[in-house]
């Protein structure tokens, strides 16, 4: 009995130091987590910096942004490269064809009544279309290989677009979040000689990134292309939802396909009516509002938009150009192109 007492006697006291081991160790991991206040914040070592893990989405965006500003410079300068010498071909094209004017008048004067006439007239024919190597401007814009290019460059400024607004937005959250870091904080970081505390970016940093991109792309000299006949350029729904338009220059309203609504989240629309798009064709509609609609760094609120129904989708959307009144828009001589004031960045659609 007493070599039993002597052998439980051990057993239990290994038990007892087993559990004290385990508790000490949970105290020291509860207590290493106590230690970092950052980790519970939503910060995350960066290099020797604890940042926050929006900050690695902010540094993603910001290289983006500067890329597409990289490969937005030369695709502009081949477009400015391709408007100068249409222009130049154009108009020795119309000096041309006036001075052929000009000589088949007196030609014929000599030649009228007679088989030379004809002669002449085909003479005048084919040196006109000789000369057909320069385009008129308002149609550069409807050729294909300007199309391309200029399509390119409306994706690129509405790409550029949306990183900016988001750019912005998250510096400013992201600055909050320092401000709100308690004192505590800062005291554990002090005591590491290893650790260092974001941000990554300065806040006047990431807003001189944004000033630069805008002005090196131009965002208020709106692309604009031919499809058709129809002026079509780029726009922004929301903050983040990228779509083309045609340009209606003697209206004044925001006409949406059901996809685009979708995209961004139109939901609460009134009765569907009959209206007449720009075009003339009748399209079944309802109503609805925008919150936010962007051009260039133009900015209206609570648009009024009608929402085509789905049988209509293949109609596209219209946007109304008196709508933008307020900021003069001119249509560029060289076809390609819509200026916009950005006097006033933010406006309501009412204005």
């Amino acid at each position: 009995m007493s070599m039993q007492r002597s052998l439980a006697r051990p057993s239990f006291s290994a038990a007892i130091l087993g559990i004290g081991l385990i508790g000490l160790i949970s105290c020291l991991a509860h207590a290493a987590d106590q230690g970092n206040p950052l980790e519970s914040r939503g910060f995350e070592k960066f290099g020797s910096k604890w940042v926050l893990k929006e900050e690695l989405a902010l540094k993603r965006d910001i290289d983006t942004l500067e890329e597409i500003v990289k490969r937005t410079t030369p695709l502009r300068r081949q477009v400015e490269l391709a408007v100068a010498d249409n222009a130049q071909r154009w108009q020795r094209q119309q000096v041309a064809s006036k001075l052929i004017d000009q000589i088949a008048v007196a030609m014929k004067r000599n030649a009228v009544g007679t088989d030379e006439e004809k002669k002449v007239q085909q003479q005048i024919d084919l040196l006109k279309r000789e000369l057909r190597d320069g385009v008129a401007p308002d149609r550069f814009g409807g050729q294909p290989h300007m199309r391309a290019m200029l399509e390119s460059l409306t994706l690129m400024h509405q790409q550029a677009s949306v990183l900016a607004i988001r750019i912005e937005a998250q510096n400013g959250q992201i600055h909050a979040r320092y401000h709100e870091l308690p004192e505590s904080a800062h005291m554990w970081i002090a005591e590491q000689p290893r650790e260092n505390l974001g941000p990554l970016f300065r806040a006047e940093q990431v807003e001189q990134v944004v000033r630069k991109a805008r002005a090196s792309m131009n965002l208020d000299e709106i692309p604009l292309f031919l499809q058709g006949q129809q002026k079509r350029i780029g726009i922004v729904l929301g903050d983040q939802y990228p779509t083309v338009v045609t340009v209606s220059p003697k209206t004044n309203e925001l006409i949406l396909t059901s996809n685009m609504a979708y995209s961004v989240g139109l939901r609460s629309l009134g009765e569907v009516e009959s209206i007449t798009l720009p075009g003339g064709q009748k399209a079944s509609a309802r109503s609805g509002k925008l919150t936010q609609l962007r051009i260039g760094t133009i900015s209206m609120q609570d648009v009024s938009v009608m929402i085509l129904e789905p049988s209509d989708e293949h109609l596209g959307g219209y946007l109304g150009l008196r709508m933008l009144q307020a900021w003069n828009p001119q249509f560029a001589e060289s076809g390609v192109g819509l200026s916009l004031d950005p006097t006033t960045q933010v406006s309501t659609a009412s204005r």
